[in-house]
């Protein structure tokens, strides 16, 4: 059975070794228990009713037994299944409809326009601070109805508390999700207070304390929750999504120059970004009982780590799927969003803000360029994506 370090600094879903793995079986033996890298059984795992999202299991094994993370996670909408997840999943669907994340689409639109003016000053800019964060930043700041004077301090743990998928990397990352976490549940419940004083507005937080107000559907520990796990989700992840989509088609200027010759394009671009380089790498579960899964005995507490990143370059899903095209269509579903129940509700707005950006840069510049030096990546477990990203975009 192929052994891959997945903990390793270097380590990264779309090696060589990760492939090799790929073509060897459907899963593979890492420090921390089996991956699965082939997408057939990915897929299958990820809807599978005999795996839940780990629970406290996931946090005990990464050494977390109480505290802010815990407070947070194990409560959170991904550890309930059936009646309470469709009770708690029906509230944020109140708040996060099609209708309201197409009624952002010209706010997106807007900033799009103002950060790429102000890349345009520069030429040579740190692209997460000028724009992959600022976004999608901007975007949830106004689905909540942040001021703007808390962007800064709102941003960093933004940022953070995406490293919760990562706690086996160890150092500081505990420390770091756990301030992220007790920071944003604080701020989160001063919002709810200061927007219950005055109810009626059409953010997200006031959809969702009407409902509660008007049938109980949650209690107010709930709807905090659920409001800093939207932060968790819809924030970081959308803005390493985006540093990915950069660094990939500076690796591909051909495929640049395509999208900025055909901005309808724009649709299938956006999805080979996401399957080519996920900022959702690797998705965990847990197995909630004694199983067999594809021949391999799986005892109950065990967890399984999802390779998105490598199971979205299978060429048993997608032909040919080892070369990045924008203008290729495949009939299998991304994983990086999950599958099943427990689908990513923020998809179709992250999915938005990349539509509505990528084309306008690319109509705006010519292919971006990276620095001779290493990129600083974040570890391959977690939300996924450099830390820093300097970019040049020529004039054209």
């Amino acid at each position: 059975m192929s052994y891959l370090d997945v903990l390793a600094p270097s380590f990264s879903f779309t090696s060589p070794e990760a492939f090799a793995a790929q073509d060897d079986n459907w899963y593979a033996d890492t420090p921390i228990g089996p991956v699965t890298v082939r997408y057939a059984e990915a897929s299958e795992l990820l809807r599978d009713k005999r795996f839940d999202h780990g629970g406290a299991d996931f946090l005990r094994a990464n050494g977390v037994t109480s505290g802010p993370i815990y407070d947070w996670w194990v409560p959170m909408i991904v550890n309930h299944d059936g009646a309470d997840h469709r009770r708690l999943r029906g509230l944020v669907a109140r708040a996060f409809t099609p209708r309201m994340v197409e009624s952002l689409r010209p706010f997106i639109h807007a900033r799009a326009v103002q950060l790429a003016d102000e890349i345009e000053d520069r030429g040579s800019v740190e692209f997460v601070d000028a724009f992959a964060n600022r976004l999608p930043l901007a975007v949830m700041c106004e689905l909540l109805g942040v001021p703007a004077e808390d962007y800064d301090e709102f941003s960093q743990w933004s940022a953070d508390i995406g490293l919760v998928f990562g706690l086996a990397n160890g150092g500081d990352t505990a420390a770091r999700v756990e301030r992220a976490v007790a920071g944003l549940d604080a701020y989160v419940a001063g919002l709810m207070d200061r927007k219950a004083a005055r109810p009626g507005g059409g953010d997200v937080i006031s959809v969702l304390l009407a409902a509660m107000a008007e049938d109980g559907t949650a209690s107010r520990d709930e709807v905090r929750n659920l409001l800093v796990t939207l932060v968790f989700g819809a924030h970081d992840n959308t803005r390493h999504q985006f540093s990915n989509s950069i660094v990939t088609f500076a690796e591909h200027p051909d495929q640049w120059m395509r999208l900025r010759a055909d901005p309808s394009l724009a649709g299938s671009a956006v999805e080979e970004c996401m399957r080519w380089r996920p900022s959702a790498g690797a998705l965990i579960r847990r197995a909630s009982a004694d199983l067999t899964f594809h021949g391999l005995d799986v005892p109950e507490g065990m967890i399984f780590t999802t390779a998105v990143a490598t199971a979205q370059r299978d060429p048993r899903a997608y032909p040919g799927g080892r070369v990045f095209d924008i203008a290729a269509r495949y009939d299998a579903p991304l994983l990086q969003f999950g599958a099943g129940p427990h689908y990513c509700l923020g998809s179709a707005l992250a999915r938005t803000e990349l539509t509505e950006a990528l084309p306008l840069l690319a109509a705006r510049f010519g292919p971006p360029e990276l620095p001779a030096e290493p990129l600083p990546w974040r570890p391959a477990l977690g939300t996924f994506g450099p830390e820093s990203l300097p970019v040049s975009f020529a004039r054209v």
